[in-house]
């Protein structure tokens, strides 16, 4: 499964995480803060207090990048865009999946010391073991993993990723 996690994690069925949640919200800028809010109460809830600053922190940009494609995307609808956050989990790490109705993949960029933005997907790699993105039905996925061999587990009766 190491291999498999590693090279496209994104391609696992559904069934093979042991933890998973959804959240749909409006691509409007007050849907980072509950993004955010929900990672780290995710998180805590499945036993991985020490990921949680960085996941909130990845699910963070992920979502604002997320939501500038999608208002980018929509055209002069008069619909409200959304953004889907899927988080999993299991016992070799934690999965972030962010969709938006853009077609246009992610590029990291590379700002200089004086942008003032250009920052979000070096951050994401920094903080995650892998990231990436992919067409899906209607828009994209972008999503990133982090890995945790670092921890010690233990199997526990109540589905939690944590130790």
């Amino acid at each position: 499964m190491g291999d498999a996690l590693t090279d496209m994690p994104t391609q696992r069925p559904a069934s093979s995480w042991r933890r998973m949640t959804h959240l749909e919200l409006a691509a409007l800028p007050s849907a980072v803060a509950c993004a955010r809010l929900h990672a780290k109460a995710v998180a805590l809830e499945w036993g991985l207090p020490a990921l949680a600053e960085n996941i909130e922190l990845i699910v963070s940009e992920l979502v604002t990048n997320s939501i500038r494609a999608a208002h980018h995307s929509r055209g002069a609808g008069l619909t409200v865009a959304v953004v889907r956050l899927w988080l999993s989990c299991d016992l070799s790490g934690f999965l972030i999946r962010v969709w938006d109705g853009s077609s246009q993949m992610p590029v990291r960029q590379d700002p200089g010391p004086d942008d003032e933005s250009g920052r979000g997907l070096m951050l994401v790699e920094d903080l995650s073991s892998d990231w990436g993105a992919y067409q899906d039905t209607d828009g994209k996925v972008t999503w990133a993993l982090m890995l945790y061999p670092f921890l010690q587990w233990q199997a526990t009766d109540d589905g939690r990723c944590g130790h």
